[in-house]
């Protein structure tokens, strides 16, 4: 009988008008990204030659005339003649940036791109260093991080993160390219952009599936009313139902994007390596350097965890409430409570109760990747902390769900 009914929630779910609006919609939606937001993405920390010869042509010429210029003033033994605070930056700095283009650009020209990302990575840091440590003037952050009151430490943030980036690609033992240099295959777009509000709205979909699996059951209450199975199987078969279609959809979105990105920028590997912010840019080892293959297997494990939760808590919402779209309201607020009430507006004070909310890992990127903690400005955040609090509320909620298979006074299927 279990079987039997496995297969007809099965047929109903896939046959099942919303649901099949919802496979439509995921469709297009990964189509779009595939095809329009991927290739029109805007990088601003790219691989850019034109950008290097210049600067290299630029800072070359400037320091030639520097050095011409004091060479002259020493000559002329004038004591009462300042020296140009430019021509003396320039000849105290531009050596070393110099050497670093020269560097940079024969790695673009040989197609030896561990030559670039290790030459690129000691120009971010020692240019990071001019701004943020030595406050040298004649030196910026790109504009776009001049954007709210914080550019400053973004600025530094992100030259940190893409110095410490090109390092771990420069260990990764994988052949590289321009594509995987700029984050452009389809397994590091993947892992940059199913973060924040991507994530939530996957979990939302999650949510919209699960919403009308009980309450759909007053359609057939004649067929399954004397059903011999107990509450507990039912909900159980029920849950299982809905996650193989969430996985259905997951699997479409993976295959969409994957069609459309890796021809153009390759599928990349998951023994290249990315990188994890620590929490303080001051540690011995501010970023570390796991796989990719590590970084989706820990993706994998809160995503599994996360859409079992929704899926349960959504069922059990719909069942307390007896209405599908209470459920869905309910269950997608929990689930974006976290990004709309401490992530987009933003926080003074980070209260330490935040890392046990299990709302808080929602974001699932954000956490693996660390920028979890770059938002609170404290370590932690990360994988070990999401775990627990995870786990807890999938006991929370199981407990209820036993206490309703348990309770005679509440009834799955009604008229």
């Amino acid at each position: 009988m279990k079987k039997q009914y496995f297969l007809f929630q099965l047929k109903r779910f896939f046959t099942n008008p919303k649901n099949i609006g919802l496979f439509a919609l995921t469709f297009i939606l990964s189509l779009y990204f595939g095809l329009v937001s991927v290739p029109n993405r805007q990088l601003i920390e790219k691989v850019d030659p034109y950008a290097i010869n210049g600067e290299y042509r630029r800072y070359t010429l400037f320091l030639n005339k520097a050095t011409t210029k004091i060479k002259e003033m020493q000559e002329s033994k004038n004591t009462h003649e300042v020296p140009n605070e430019g021509y003396v930056n320039a000849i105290k700095t531009y050596p070393d940036i110099l050497n670093f283009d020269k560097h940079r650009i024969n790695g673009i020209k040989a197609n030896n791109w561990k030559e670039y990302v290790i030459y690129s990575s000691k120009w971010y840091k020692y240019v990071d260093h001019l701004i943020f440590v030595d406050e040298n003037q004649q030196f910026l952050y790109p504009v776009q991080y001049y954007q709210n009151d914080n550019y400053r430490e973004d600025g530094h943030f992100a030259y940190q993160r893409t110095a410490h980036f090109y390092d771990a690609l420069a260990k990764s033992k994988q052949p590289l390219t321009k594509n995987i240099v700029e984050e452009k295959t389809t397994l590091q777009i993947l892992q940059n952009s199913i973060s924040g509000w991507t994530t939530l709205i996957l979990i939302i979909f999650v949510v919209l599936f699960a919403a009308d699996i009980v309450t759909n059951d007053r359609k057939y209450y004649s067929v399954l009313k004397d059903i011999p199975l107990s509450k507990n199987t039912i909900l159980w078969i029920k849950t299982g139902v809905v996650e193989i279609g969430v996985l259905f959809n997951y699997l479409l979105a993976f295959i969409v994007v994957t069609l459309c990105t890796a021809p153009r920028y390759g599928f990349g590997s998951f023994k290249l390596r990315t990188t994890f912010y620590t929490g303080r840019l001051y540690f011995i080892q501010p970023f570390k350097y796991p796989t990719l293959g590590n970084y989706f297997i820990q993706f994998g494990t809160f995503a599994i965890l996360i859409v079992f939760l929704f899926i349960r808590l959504t069922i059990l919402l719909s069942i307390i409430f007896k209405n599908e779209y209470v459920a869905e309201l309910l269950a997608s607020v929990f689930a974006i409570s976290g990004k709309v009430l401490y992530f987009s507006l933003g926080m003074g004070f980070v209260y330490p109760i935040l890392q046990s909310l299990p709302m808080t890992y929602f974001t699932i990127g954000e956490s693996l990747s660390g920028n979890l903690s770059y938002l609170m400005d404290s370590p932690g955040w990360g994988f070990n902390s999401g775990i627990v609090p995870l786990m807890l509320s999938i006991v929370i909620i199981e407990i209820f769900m036993l206490i309703i298979s348990r309770s005679k006074r509440i009834k799955l299927i009604r008229r």
